[in-house]
């Protein structure tokens, strides 16, 4: 009979049900609903079962036949079964295909053991099938049994089944970058090679090849073997291909295209070679050299493969493998600025490899190209790729060094001459010379060597930086990598030119856009380099939609030429192509001519926007007339040594254990946490801590990328702390705040690095723009009202009650006496907000406080209660967030419909700030 297949059902779901049926230890009758919607996904009502096959359980005519069984101990006896349906009912079938608990098998009908088919052909076609697989399954001696097992196309038993299983842990991904989970990744396998059941060979393509390198790894004993196996084998691994054995050496080779082409020796473990053969001889690389999708595809892939084997040497080496569309599309972009002739100008030269994806995409006929790594891995595959491109052997290139001595050159632990004698020992071998400027082409690692050392030194990237390099960027700067390449670029380049009059070396170069703002740790350095190079242009695009890393951030690609010049001042423009995505390049063919590649490409200049990075704009943060406070820092040796309480911390807060520490233990001024922990904190130079809710605080980063850590407290934070204290404070301060807030989750992409400015208020909306700031923070504070006990932490430490600033009920507030009257009807929606905020203190105070405070209100766990002897409690005048965990625990609803109405408002007011600052004030413009 067909089986209907259940509506709405993806083929990834069925797999989950799938894996269902092989774990269960029901009966096979009783699982059936777990496995027939997979086949029924597959091939509709062509898949058929039981009185409708013969008895069978699946069949598929001229495809498969399936048999299930109980225990894999039947596993045997389900095969015999199998091929006995085509003796006695004449069904037709390419596959066979047994599933048992945690067992799944899969063979092709004519690559089965002669032995096997002897077998089923001697029995009495008469004989039930499950009877004949039962005899077949009892007379098979264990040799034959252990061939029959290997010539299986799959054959997972529950040993692999639960150690693949258990892992649950993506093993693979598919097209789309989704994640294959344990034993849902084998469904994928099990259901390509069922599609393709008329085709000799299993093919690898691009959805499926990560995958297929991650089953390569059980026959090495390094993942990173695995890897290479792959790259070795795949330009000749055809529908042909062969796995041939050197019996003097025991390394195997890939013999393919009809035995023309043998691959290196590959060291595949002993016992491994015969299940190694069967792998690689059932499947095939899949090209297609008309649409451009040669074997440099997958090498174009490396870094997903890498990332996959090890993670952690990607992480601690800041690898980000370029994309190899935008690689060419860089490399269009550096041609159309540096002319048509540019391939006979310089010799191009890449110190950082990579996994190629950049200096292979260089299609120019350029005299010769160098390419250097630190990793001898990444140059093996470099050799490789290249090697198998004619076009790469006919202009020439040089890997240095050679990777027969199974080392990289390390870019940045040699001063310039000494590295650029290594580049001209290994040319002179081939006579040749760097007898033209160089032109860097590179992109260079984006490691912050900031971190734990041990974590480097496991993945062989703790190395030292060269004083010579870090005499040009600082020690600060130079923790970055990317700058450290730069620094040995300025002096490779110097090196060249007093060796060569006249020689202009030219840089092109990915890299964040930190130091092309420049930010201030890499202000030193731009002024060097500025005064040696010339910037020519560039680009910037999402550095996640190119690259196989988290976070989103800006990426530049940038073009330099070294031209010596005093006090230049480079002002660095880009063409802002953040909204352009990978889907973009999939219809350009880039081996077809220039002009083709141009129409397809279809980028028109004069119409793209320009972003000034180097602007100078006047920093939100010179506004603010004040220096930050903050009450983190080290403990002293004093207070370390003895042995006494330290710090202002509750007595009972385990941060007292952390390396910093906060505060002062007896002071009678109190700071916040960031989770509204009281600190005791010492009375700033400035004198700006008071007892009295006569002013509020805010924790405020002017880093663009820092916007959504922006708070408002009662008191100081432990870190960024600016304090409003008068109406001029408050418009400074509270713009700052409304500011990030407004542009969180909404700044364009090239603003990332870059740190906030203060917006041009124009006079006519002034009263408007910061009548929304105060009502705004009035809505968004942490205030609170707490009180911190006395003689905590130390005895004698005087108890400090501390109130709100931000309670327009409360008539000695910095709301009441100082911002109020600065809110008015005229202000619409600002004032709108500030109107239901004293609604809600209205409701509060006449329904529930009524003038009183409330204790044991449940707020004990709260940070400003938790770590104190006293009871909790509520006032009148208490913080927003207070009343509103109150109103959650009691469930009262009044106040939780004034709060959804003040949260409705405050979206309102920040979008009428957002729209300030971009159609009024043209904030990113």
């Amino acid at each position: 009979m067909a089986i209907p297949r259940p509506k709405g059902k993806s083929l990834q779901e069925e797999m989950k049900l799938l894996t269902q049926y092989l774990t269960s230890t029901s009966s096979e009758k009783a699982k059936q609903p777990l496995l027939y919607p997979f086949f029924r996904n597959l091939y509709d009502d062509k898949f058929i079962v039981e009185t409708d096959a013969q008895g069978a359980d699946g069949y598929v005519e001229g495809v498969f036949i399936l048999e299930t069984k109980s225990d894999f101990s039947e596993w045997l006896a389900g095969f015999y079964q199998a091929l006995h349906y085509q003796k006695r009912f004449g069904l037709a079938y390419q596959l066979i295909l047994v599933i048992a608990h945690k067992f799944v098998g899969i063979w092709r009908v004519n690559q089965i053991p002669e032995h096997a088919f002897l077998m089923a052909h001697t029995a009495a076609p008469y004989k039930a099938p499950s009877l004949v697989g039962r005899e077949n399954a009892a007379r098979t001696p264990t040799p034959a049994k252990k061939e029959i097992e290997e010539t299986a196309l799959y054959f997972i038993d529950p040993k692999r089944f639960d150690k693949i299983h258990q892992k649950n842990e993506a093993i693979s991904f598919d097209f789309n970058g989704n994640p294959r989970f344990g034993i849902e990744f084998f469904w994928h396998e099990i259901a390509s090679i069922l599609r393709n059941s008329k085709a000799g060979r299993m093919q690898i393509d691009t959805h499926n090849f990560i995958g297929e390198i991650e089953l390569l790894k059980d026959f090495f004993d390094h993942p990173i073997e695995a890897v290479h196996a792959f790259y070795t084998m795949i330009a000749y691994w055809d529908i042909t291909s062969a796995i041939a054995e050197n019996e003097y050496t025991g390394n195997v080779q890939l013999v393919g295209f009809k035995s023309r082409n043998l691959c290196e020796p590959i060291a595949v473990k002993p016992a491994q070679h015969k299940a190694f053969k069967k792998f690689v001889e059932n499947r095939y690389i899949f090209t297609n050299e008309g649409s451009g999708l040669t074997v440099d595809y997958y090498f174009s892939r490396f870094d997903e493969v890498m990332s996959r084997i090890d993670p952690e040497y990607v992480k601690q080496h800041g690898i980000f493998f370029t994309d190899a569309n935008l690689s060419r599309f860089a490399l269009w972009f550096a041609k159309r600025i540096l002319g048509e002739k540019v391939n006979d100008l310089y010799i191009f030269f890449d110190p950082a490899g990579g996994s190629g994806n950049l200096i292979s995409s260089w299609r120019g006929k350029q005299k010769h190209k160098i390419i250097s790594e630190l990793q001898p891995d990444l140059l093996r595959i470099i050799e490789r790729r290249m090697k198998i491109d004619p076009y790469h052997v006919e202009t020439g290139f040089t890997i240095i060094p050679k990777t027969s001595e199974n080392k990289g050159l390390n870019f940045l632990d040699c001063d310039a001459a000494t590295y650029v004698s290594e580049l001209e020992k290994e040319l002179k071998l081939k006579n040749l010379s760097l007898d033209k400027p160089i032109a860097f082409l590179l992109n260079p690692p984006y490691k912050n060597t900031d971190e734990h050392e041990s974590a480097r030194e496991s993945a062989d990237a703790n190395y030292t930086i060269h004083p010579s390099i870090l005499e040009l960027t600082g020690e600060d700067a130079g923790k970055e990598r990317y700058l450290a390449f730069l620094g040995q670029i300025l002096n490779i380049a110097r090196n060249q030119t007093q060796k060569r009059e006249g020689c202009e070396p030219v840089v092109m170069i990915f890299t964040p856009t930190s130091w092309l703002i420049p930010r201030p740790t890499y202000v030193p350095f731009r002024k060097i380099w500025d005064s040696n190079f010339s910037y020519l242009d560039g680009f910037i695009i999402t550095s996640n939609e190119f690259f196989k890393l988290k976070g989103k951030w800006p990426l530049a690609f940038t073009v330099w030429k070294y031209q010596p010049e005093e006090n230049r001042d480079n002002r660095v423009s880009v063409y802002d192509l953040t909204k352009m995505t990978s889907a973009r390049f999939s219809p350009v063919n880039w081996a077809m001519s220039d002009d083709d590649v141009n129409f397809q490409l279809g980028v028109d200049f004069e119409k793209e926007t320009k972003i000034q990075l180097s602007e100078n704009r006047i920093s939100i943060k010179g506004t603010t007339n004040q220096k930050m406070y903050d009450f983190k820092r080290d403990p002293t040796q004093t207070e370390l040594k003895s042995h006494q309480v330290f710090g202002g911390l509750p007595l009972n807060d385990s941060r007292r254990k952390n390396k910093k520490t906060y505060g002062i233990s007896d002071s009678s001024f109190i700071g916040f946490m960031d989770d509204c922990t009281p600190v005791r904190i010492k009375q700033d130079s400035a004198n700006r801590l008071s007892n009295k809710p006569d002013r509020f605080w805010f924790y405020l980063d002017n880093r663009i990328i820092k916007v959504n850590l922006l708070k408002c407290f009662t008191s100081s934070p432990d870190k960024y702390g600016y304090c409003v204290y008068d109406l001029e404070s408050a418009k400074n301060l509270t713009t700052w705040f409304s500011v990030g807030k407004a542009i969180a989750g909404r700044y364009p992409t090239w603003a990332n690095q870059s740190d906030l400015w203060a917006p041009e208020i124009k006079e006519e909306l002034a009263g408007y723009w910061y009548s929304l700031c105060f009502a705004f923070v009035l809505a968004e504070n942490r205030c609170v009202v707490t009180t911190f006990e006395a003689d905590n932490p130390v005895p004698g430490a005087p108890e400090i009650f501390v109130d709100n600033p931000l309670c327009p009920a409360n008539p000695e507030s910095f709301w009441a006496t100082v911002l109020d009257q600065e809110v008015s009807t005229e202000h619409g929606i600002a004032f709108e907000l500030v109107k239901k905020i004293k609604q809600l203190y209205r409701t509060w105070n006449l329904n529930y406080c009524k003038g009183q405070y409330l204790r044991n209100v449940g707020l004990k766990d709260e940070p400003y209660f938790r770590y104190f002897g006293y009871e909790d409690y509520l006032t009148p005048y208490s913080g927003l967030i207070q009343i509103k965990k109150y109103a959650e625990k009691e469930g009262l609803k009044d106040l939780h419909d004034l709060f959804a109405e003040i949260q409705e408002l405050t979206k309102k007011v920040r979008e009428e700030l957002y729209r300030l600052l971009v159609e009024e004030f043209r904030y990113f413009e």
